[in-house]
């Protein structure tokens, strides 16, 4: 357990920019809600972070660079997924030191075992319903999802600009009819969002703005006070042969600021 003395030799915990290193044999259990800025960790044997019964619980993990080599590291599996929260954040600008091949603000895995879950959510995307118009904060969606309030969405652009999708926050969310669920959003719309079936001759052609689920319980993310200005996020980067010495498994997670 890393909140226990023993784990650390009866000395301090790590603290603040210091590195720490996971020996082949020990399984370090992370049980900590909130880590100090670790400079490295590296993991030969197993770092492990296991979900709260509470499903609002919050763990944060900062570090500049993980490197699992000939190890594992699990933040739920594809049986048992992580089910409460849990946000990963890296850190690190272009300049700073970094491990060669894999650089900084990385989570590298060399010949290791990677498995990273949250739980399944139905539908990731599904499609509106009704155009909405600018200014509009309500759309409606053609099937059932199990979104929840505080949720972020994303509502794909559907003119000639790709950059007119937008991002809001769900504040309530309307289901009286399941499968036709009415979505609240925190702020109006600046883009108009097609959606309707067009009929051209005897052929028709559905023609309705994407909306995609952005939230997850599971978030890895580059640190958002440098990320986007620099230009310069997180990454996972993969190592092995091409063979089986190497698996990873991520599933319903989310992903921000990064590349």
């Amino acid at each position: 357990m890393w909140t226990d003395d023993t784990t650390w030799g009866g000395e301090f915990a790590p603290m603040e920019m210091e590195s720490v290193y996971v020996p082949t044999g020990l399984n370090l259990f992370v049980d900590i809600d909130t880590t100090p800025m670790l400079n490295a960790l590296i993991v030969e044997g197993s770092l492990i972070f296991a979900p709260e019964l509470d499903p609002n619980h919050h763990r944060t993990f900062d570090a500049h660079i993980i490197f699992v080599r000939n190890g594992k590291m699990e933040v739920g599996t594809e049986e048992f997924p992580y089910t409460s929260k849990i946000t990963i954040t890296m850190h690190s600008d272009l300049l700073d030191p970094y491990l060669p091949i894999y650089g900084n603000k990385v989570i590298g895995c060399r010949y290791c075992e990677l498995d990273m879950h949250g739980p399944e959510r139905i539908p990731t995307w599904t499609m509106m319903e009704e155009t909405a118009e600018v200014g509009a904060n309500q759309i409606t969606l053609k099937q059932e999802v199990d979104w929840v309030v505080g949720e972020l969405i994303g509502v794909a652009s559907t003119d000639y600009n790709g950059r007119h999708a937008e991002k809001r926050t769900i504040i309530a969310i309307d289901k009286t009819i399941p499968e036709k669920p009415v979505i609240t959003m925190d702020k109006p719309f600046e883009y108009k969002h097609y959606a309707a079936t067009e009929a051209y001759g005897d052929d028709t052609i559905d023609m309705r703005a994407e909306v995609g689920l952005l939230s997850r319980n599971v978030k890895f993310q580059g640190d958002p006070e440098t990320s986007p200005m620099n230009q310069y996020g997180a990454t996972i980067f993969l190592h092995s042969l091409g063979d089986d010495s190497l698996v990873a498994r991520l599933g319903f997670i989310e992903m921000t600021n990064v590349g």
